[in-house]
């Protein structure tokens, strides 16, 4: 974990092996493809980006409902445009990454996202079975993502493969 500056010189250096920032139009914005010409996705540490606003929930509640409306609604509307800013902008610049760049974009390999799911089902598993909150927060997550997987499943996939044939 680096902040975000000290990532370029240090994969320069030799320091760490690969970085990754946000995705394809932050990396080129921070020159990552200066120090490294090969780009694997999909990034199994962040499937989704997340943005969140903490705030204590004694202040939370003092707030007049208005305000925490206000306050939900600013961050609806930051997280929406993020996220779909991120869509626009990523393509054109992986296009450019592989074109103009010398950038060699290529899925992570099968074994490695083996590994990888397996390292972070231990990793969770052994988390969820040290501390009883860390377990409820596991338990509720997982089982939305099951919901959603299924839904996923049913909806992204097909569109992705069987529509637009990506």
């Amino acid at each position: 974990m680096l902040p975000g500056g000290e990532i370029f010189p240090a994969l320069e250096r030799g320091v760490i092996d690969a970085a990754e920032f946000v995705g394809p139009f932050q990396d080129r914005r921070m020159g990552l493809h200066n120090a490294a010409k090969f780009y694997h996705t999909t990034g199994w540490h962040e499937p989704s980006t997340t943005g969140e606003l903490l705030i204590s929930k004694t202040h939370w509640d003092s707030l007049p409902e208005d305000l925490q409306m206000i306050v939900k609604t600013a961050c609806m509307a930051a997280c929406l445009e993020s996220v779909t800013w991120s869509e626009a902008v990523n393509g054109e610049a992986m296009t450019d990454l592989v074109e103009n760049e010398g950038v060699t974009a290529s899925m992570l390999p099968q074994p490695v996202i083996d590994a990888l799911r397996e390292a972070t089902m231990d990793t969770l598993s052994t988390e969820a079975d040290a501390d009883p909150l860390v377990r409820k927060v596991h338990n509720s997550y997982m089982a939305f993502k099951a919901n959603h997987d299924r839904w996923a499943g049913a909806s992204e996939r097909a569109w992705l493969n069987d529509i637009i044939g990506v």
